[in-house]
């Protein structure tokens, strides 16, 4: 029979760890539930963006040859402003975009020009309230590249889009559903900073601390059942 100290170790070590792991497994196990029930497609905010339009490359005059022939060894690619048509030439670091229609070399997207292409890419009921170029991301739009135009939409979702400033192009979408699934997802992964990292030592700790506790638990119910069972023999 195992004695009685035995399992009140056992009791004891699984009471602790209860009370040290109670609210994090309260916050995993419900943001999970949170994360499987909003809609992928919402959170991203696919429902809000309209496809890109179709560029006007049978407009195009100038060919990637004369765009090249003043630089040496440039990468060319192929881009688009809304359906304008537009050669993005990068030489070392430096990149510049030019017409593929006339071959002018574009500037910055001025705040009207991009308010209309956030509008084109807009796909909801609400209409553009503020537009501003940021020069510091907040925490929503982490990891895209600095300065990017940020356009606040008026509507229920809250919708915010994040826009390249030399194309326009949609880098990001923002909305309520989003900023709760980064919420629950910050619970879930522990990181409470940066929101992305699911390798540091406090996840693995209370990881390695959960898995204890589920063991702790076992032993101590394989433990009472044989305690129970030699009772019942004799």
């Amino acid at each position: 029979m195992p004695k009685v100290s035995s399992i009140r170790f056992w009791r004891t070590l699984h009471l602790w760890f209860s009370v040290i792991l109670s609210l994090q497994l309260l916050a995993w196990f419900g943001s999970g539930l949170v994360m499987s029930i909003l809609p992928i497609t919402e959170v991203r905010g696919d429902h809000l963006k309209n496809p890109a339009p179709p560029a006007h490359w049978q407009l195009a005059r100038v060919s990637p040859a004369d765009i090249q022939h003043p630089y040496t060894n440039p990468l060319l690619s192929l881009k688009q402003r809304g359906q304008l048509p537009v050669y993005q030439l990068q030489q070392n670091e430096q990149q510049q975009y030019f017409s593929a229609v006339d071959g002018k070399e574009l500037l910055p997207l001025t705040k009207n020009e991009l308010q209309q292409l956030a509008q084109a890419w807009y796909r909801g009921e609400g209409t553009v309230s503020k537009a501003q170029l940021l020069t510091e991301l907040p925490l929503e739009a982490r990891g895209l590249p600095l300065p990017v135009w940020q356009v606040q939409f008026q509507d229920a979702e809250n919708t915010v889009f994040y826009l390249d400033p030399m194309l326009g192009q949609l880098l990001r979408v923002r909305t309520d559903n989003w900023r709760l699934f980064d919420f629950v997802w910050m619970l879930h992964i522990m990181d409470y900073q940066n929101r992305d990292n699911f390798n540091h030592l406090l996840l693995i700790a209370s990881s390695a601390s959960a898995l204890l506790f589920t063991l702790s638990g076992l032993v101590l119910l394989l433990m009472t059942l044989r305690r129970k069972a030699r009772r019942t023999a004799e």
